[in-house]
C-alpha cells in the first residue's frame, strides 16, 4: 500500500523586523551640556542685571549664576526623577519560541489538539497522536506508594515537554499516563519522538526516599490520515497502538495500523476498555 504524501507546508507568513532601538545620550555627556547651559545663562543674566542697573554691581554675577543654576537644574531634577523608573525590574524572560515549558492542562489540551487538527487536515501538513504509559505503573504506586508514582510521572513529563517543539502539546491524562500531540510531523517524525521518549525514559533517573527509581515507557503512535474523519478517530488508534505495546511486553513503541478503510466512531476520550486506569487526582 502507497503511503500518503502531503503536499509541502503553506510559506510562514513573513516575519516583520521590530522597530529599530532609539539611540541616546549618555548619561555623562548629558549632564556636561547641562552644566555648560547653566554657565551661559549665568553669564548671561549677569549681563542683563548690569545693564538693567546701569553700572556694575557685585553682587550681578552673584544673582545670575544662581538663576542660571536653577534653572539648569530643573531639567536635572526632571531626569533623576525618570531613571529609578525606566532602571525597575525588567520583565520576565520570554521562553524560546521552539520549545514548550510546561504540561498543558487537560482542556486546553483539547483545545488546541482539535485546533491543530483541524489546521492539518485543512493544509495537510500531517499531525500525530502519542499516548505514553509508565509501564507497571500499578505495581510501583504498591511498592513505592502513590507519592514515587505522581513523582515519576511528574519527571517524565517534565523532559519530554523540555525536548518538543513550540506548536506541540503534552497533558497527563490519566495516572501513569500522557499524551503528545505532534503538530506538522509524518509518519517517520513521529514515530522518531516516540522512540526518543521511550529511550530517555530509560535513562531518567529519579531519586526517591534515598533510592533510585527506574522506569520504562510503552507508546502508542498514531498519524494522521484520511480515514481519521475526526480527532476521536485519531485518539482511538493511539490506544490500539498502545494496548499492541503493552501486549508486546512494554519498553517498546507502536504505530496503529495503516487501514485506510477503517473508521472510527466518535466516543468519550476516558473510555477505554482494555486496562483501567485511575483517573489523576485533583
Amino acid at each position: 500500500m502507497n503511503p500518503v504524501r502531503f503536499p509541502p507546508q503553506p510559506p510562514a507568513a513573513p516575519s516583520i523586523s521590530p522597530p529599530a532601538p532609539r539611540r541616546s545620550l549618555p548619561l555623562s555627556a548629558v549632564v556636561g551640556l547641562l552644566a555648560l547651559t547653566a554657565a551661559l545663562l549665568g553669564a548671561v543674566s549677569a549681563l542683563a542685571l548690569e545693564l538693567a542697573l546701569g553700572f556694575t554691581a557685585p553682587w550681578a554675577a552673584l544673582c545670575g549664576a544662581l538663576l542660571g543654576a536653577l534653572v539648569a537644574m530643573l531639567p536635572m531634577a526632571a531626569l533623576a526623577l525618570k531613571r529609578p523608573a525606566a532602571a525597575g525590574p525588567s520583565p520576565e524572560p520570554v521562553p524560546a519560541a521552539g520549545t514548550v515549558s510546561a504540561v498543558t492542562p487537560r482542556a486546553l489540551f483539547f483545545q488546541l489538539a482539535e485546533r491543530e487538527w483541524s489546521r492539518a487536515r485543512r493544509y495537510n501538513t500531517g499531525a500525530a497522536l502519542l499516548l505514553v504509559d509508565i509501564d507497571r505503573y500499578l505495581r510501583l504506586c504498591e511498592v513505592r506508594g502513590d507519592e514515587a508514582g505522581a513523582a515519576a510521572l511528574a519527571e517524565l513529563s517534565r523532559n519530554t515537554a523540555a525536548n518538543l517543539r513550540g506548536a506541540d502539546v503534552l497533558t497527563r491524562l490519566a495516572d501513569g499516563q500522557m499524551a503528545v500531540f505532534l503538530a506538522q510531523a509524518d509518519a517517520t517524525g513521529a514515530l522518531d519522538v516516540a522512540e526518543r521518549i521511550r529511550e530517555r525514559a530509560e535513562r531518567l533517573g529519579l531519586s526517591w526516599a534515598g533510592q533510585q527509581l527506574r522506569i520504562t515507557v510503552s507508546v502508542g503512535v498514531a498519524h494522521l490520515r484520511p480515514a481519521h474523519p475526526h480527532l476521536q478517530s485519531l485518539i482511538e488508534d493511539a490506544r490500539d497502538a498502545l494496548a499492541a505495546a503493552r501486549q508486546a511486553g512494554g519498553n517498546c513503541v507502536r504505530a496503529a495500523p495503516q487501514d485506510p478503510g477503517r473508521v472510527r466512531r466518535a466516543g468519550s476520550w476516558s473510555a477505554d476498555r482494555r486496562t483501567p486506569r485511575r483517573q489523576p487526582r485533583p
